[in-house]
C-alpha cells in the first residue's frame, strides 16, 4: 500500500524519487500500520507516526482507486483514531496537498482544521496541512 500511494503522489505532484517509507517510522505503543483488506486482498492503509508528546501524524492514507467511496478511507481513520485515543494522543497531525483535492475533502469532512506547516513541512509551498483534536 505504501508502494501505491508513494506512485501515485510522484504522478499528481509530478517528480520521482526515492520511497521514503520505513516500517520502523510507524513502530511503539503511539506508531501503527493498518491495512484495510477485501476478498483477501489489501485494498488501504494508514499509518499513524509518533511526533512530539501526546501528538501523532497521520501518514500513508491510501485506499486502491477501485475502492474509493466504499467507507475504506473512514474505516481505516476510525480504527487510527481509536488507537491514538487509547496511546494517550490527543492531537492527530497530516499533510495533504492541492493535487489531493479528495483527500483535502475527505480531512475537511471528518473533522480536520487547516493549520500552518509543521514540521519536515515548513517551507514546503505544496504543503497543506491539517490537525483534529482528540477531546
Amino acid at each position: 500500500m505504501a508502494a501505491a500511494l508513494w506512485g501515485e503522489i510522484q504522478h499528481r505532484y509530478g517528480f520521482v524519487a526515492p520511497d521514503p517509507f520505513a516500517p520502523s517510522d510507524f513502530a511503539g505503543p503511539v506508531g501503527g500500520f493498518w491495512v484495510a483488506t477485501a476478498g483477501g486482498d489489501a485494498v488501504g492503509s494508514v499509518a499513524l507516526t509518533p511526533s512530539e508528546a501526546g501528538a501523532a501524524e497521520l501518514d500513508v492514507m491510501y485506499v486502491d482507486p477501485a475502492h474509493r467511496k466504499a467507507g475504506v478511507a473512514r474505516a481505516l481513520l476510525a480504527a487510527a483514531v481509536e488507537h491514538a485515543r487509547s496511546a494517550g494522543i490527543t492531537v492527530i497531525r497530516l499533510r495533504a496537498g492541492e493535487p489531493q483535492p479528495e483527500a483535502l475533502r475527505f480531512y475537511t469532512a471528518a473533522g480536520f482544521t487547516p493549520i500552518a506547516p509543521f514540521g519536515k513541512w515548513i517551507g514546503d509551498d505544496s504543503a497543506r496541512c491539517f490537525e483534529l483534536h482528540l477531546d
